[in-house]
């Protein structure tokens, strides 16, 4: 009766492992398109500090997405649009636009950060939980060879 007692909370306890596999799995892919988002406020930061370095009228290919470009004429090195949010766009000077774009970049990398803390406390329990598992399995292994008059384990 004892061991099948702890065979159950042997398969609750590797049930648990599991979920916590994976919600760590889970929140590594948040932290890597947070990772994503960061890399592409990069580039958007480097695409503009390009544009406001070419004189107006210079032909130029601006970076649309997925590795593509258009060939455009700059006609404004000053000003871009720049989204603020809930799907909102305003016209700021570049310099502004840097600012806005460094304190959204910011604010990604503190929430990865958050992300990143979590990951590694779930990963420390899992960790603990996987070592008692191991360690009663081997004793669940152990009574029952007792139980059915067998040897010794070999470990």
């Amino acid at each position: 009766m004892n061991i099948v007692v702890n065979q159950r909370e042997l398969q609750q306890k590797a049930s648990t492992l599991e979920v916590m596999k994976n919600e760590v799995e889970a929140l590594q892919g948040q932290k890597q398109m947070l990772e994503e988002h960061i890399n592409r406020h990069d580039e958007a930061k480097e695409t503009m500090k390009n544009y406001k370095d070419e004189e107006e009228g210079t032909e130029v290919l601006v970076p649309i997405g997925a590795d593509s470009y258009i060939y455009t004429e700059v006609s404004n090195n000053q000003e871009v649009l720049i989204g603020l949010g809930a799907d909102l766009s305003a016209e700021r000077d570049i310099e502004d636009a840097l600012d806005i774009i460094e304190r959204k970049k910011e604010k990604i990398g503190e929430e990865k950060k958050e992300l990143e803390k979590q990951i590694e406390e779930i990963s420390e329990n899992a960790e603990e939980l996987e070592n008692e598992i191991r360690k009663e399995y081997q004793e669940l292994q152990r009574q029952q060879q007792q139980q059915q008059g067998g040897g010794q384990i070999i470990q």
